[in-house]
């Protein structure tokens, strides 16, 4: 089986590129003949708003032929133009889509609608969208083996990961530590940092603080649940499935104020639950329920 994986930020710092390069990892260790497609190796037109639609047209020269196309991001359709039979992964759910692109986000649900011949599954990394949707839930993922190899970091900080953007409300994590007086970093906001040093924080971390307003299943979850750290993050739809391994709480600083002194008390259960469960989002596991869809469709 002959299979592209088009997505623009492969291998970045972006939960989708990270997705998409362990998938890319774990179907060429199961025998696939995988090969990605991103904006290191195409082209595009460097004008922002028509990155997306040029990448695309470029991608869909590269991936004519093959068995099947998988591209990360409803955007991306364009690429699917020539391929036989396509998958399309939605990383953050409707909800996210129409804060970052407004009405555009209607013309691309149109498009998944009009391209279903092409098109034989729409899978999501949200447990709550898949059964909103009726698409396929196929989880995001994390590599487990790399992140026990990582050290532990000597300092002992509250921690936030993500950027500065309404969605992850860094005003929200800002407004909480400082009223608490904690010692803290904000990873890609105050601090720039490759990715095994911010595991090696997590291992040593007094927790993570997840505020945003809205998430797909974001991989910095499944990573400080590896790590042994405990999560405190906003009630919202990607997070109810797993309250057993979350602190929850609503987006208000008093409330996440009141959730941190919670924390000592539920840190054990919190961390014990989070080992347990991230085992199955491992990307080797996590790459098989992407074999056994593929299969289905070719």
């Amino acid at each position: 089986m002959r299979v592209a994986l088009v997505n623009y930020t492969y291998g970045g710092a972006s939960g989708s590129g990270r997705h998409v390069r362990l998938l890319h990892r774990g179907l060429i260790e199961e025998g696939v003949d995988a090969f990605a497609v991103h904006r290191g190796n195409s082209w595009e037109l460097g004008i922002p708003k028509l990155r997306s639609l040029t990448f695309s047209m470029g991608a869909s020269l590269r991936v004519r032929g093959l068995d099947l196309v998988h591209i990360h991001s409803p955007k991306l359709l364009p690429t699917l133009a020539l391929a036989e039979v396509g998958v399309v992964t939605v990383h953050g759910g409707e909800f996210e889509f129409r804060k970052k692109y407004g009405a555009i986000t209607d013309v691309l649900w149109f498009g998944m609608r009009a391209m279903r011949r092409r098109i034989g599954a729409i899978t999501t990394v949200m447990k709550y969208e898949a059964e909103r949707r009726g698409w396929a839930w196929v989880p995001n993922m994390t590599d487990i083996d790399a992140i026990e190899e990582i050290k532990p970091s000597r300092e002992n900080l509250v921690l936030f990961v993500g950027r500065n953007d309404p969605i992850k409300n860094y005003r929200l994590f800002k407004e909480v530590v400082n009223a608490l007086k904690l010692r803290h970093v904000a990873f890609g906001v105050e601090r720039i940092a490759p990715w095994g040093e911010v595991i090696s924080h997590m291992k040593s971390a007094v927790c993570l603080m997840m505020t945003s307003i809205w998430e797909g299943m974001p991989s910095v979850v499944l990573e400080a649940w590896a790590s042994g750290c405990p999560v405190i993050a906003n009630r919202i739809p990607a997070f109810e499935p797993f309250s057993d391994a979350l602190l929850l709480t609503r987006p208000a600083r008093d409330d996440w104020v009141a959730a941190f002194h919670e924390l000592e008390n539920a840190r054990d259960r919190l961390v014990r639950r989070g080992k347990a469960i991230v085992k199955d989002f491992d990307y080797k596991k996590v790459t098989k329920r992407y074999l056994q869809l593929y299969d289905a469709l070719t």
